[in-house]
C-alpha cells in the first residue's frame, strides 16, 4: 500500500475529490492550508489570497499511477494552478 498527499490549490477541489473517488475508496482532506512552496505563496491573505486544500489516500500499489496520471492531465488542463503528489509505503498496524 502507498499514501499519497496531494496538495493543491482550492481552485480545483471539486476535480481532485472526483479522481480520487474513481480511484479509491476513502481520502481524508484538508481544507485552507497555507504554505510556501516554488512558486507564489498561498496564505489566505490579503495579499496572498489563495489557499491550498490537501488530502491524504491510503491506495493500493496498483491502483496509485491512475491518480498520478490524472492529476498531470488536470495540471495541463488548468495551466498555473498548482498540484503536487507526494507517495511514501504505507505499513497498516491495527
Amino acid at each position: 500500500m502507498f499514501l499519497m498527499f496531494i496538495v493543491y490549490d482550492n481552485a480545483v477541489d471539486e476535480e481532485i475529490v472526483e479522481i480520487v473517488k474513481k480511484n479509491a475508496d476513502g481520502y481524508t482532506k484538508f481544507l485552507g492550508v497555507q504554505g510556501e512552496g516554488h512558486g507564489e505563496p498561498h496564505l489566505g491573505s490579503h495579499i496572498w489570497p489563495s489557499i491550498n486544500n490537501c488530502m491524504m489516500v491510503a491506495i493500493e500499489n496498483n491502483r496509485e499511477k491512475n491518480i498520478i496520471e490524472a492529476t498531470k492531465k488536470l495540471e495541463e488542463q488548468f495551466p498555473g494552478i498548482g498540484i503536487k503528489v507526494f507517495t511514501t509505503s504505507l505499513r497498516k498496524v491495527n
